[in-house]
């Protein structure tokens, strides 16, 4: 397997994980699984140059772990 393909594979998994985070019922394990998802594809642009990317789910991966601490804080306060 080349080191084309080990990066290809990165963002296969990354996509499959924001995709399945759709799925989920739970706003958290939502958020958890598209951060861990988001984080794949931000690697997997890096490794690529594809900076847009990188920018973007960059961007969802603290938009995600943001709302997971808001829910947390939240949750302590209840």
């Amino acid at each position: 397997m080349t080191l084309m393909q080990i990066i290809d594979i990165l963002g296969y998994i990354g996509t499959a994980l924001v995709v399945l985070s759709f799925l989920c019922s739970s706003i958290v394990k939502l958020r958890i699984l598209n951060a861990i998802g988001a984080s794949f594809v931000t690697l997997y642009a890096a490794l690529t140059h594809t900076w847009p990317i990188v920018l973007l789910d960059g961007f969802i991966v603290i938009a995600n772990i943001y709302q997971l601490q808001k829910l947390r804080k939240n949750k302590r306060g209840m």
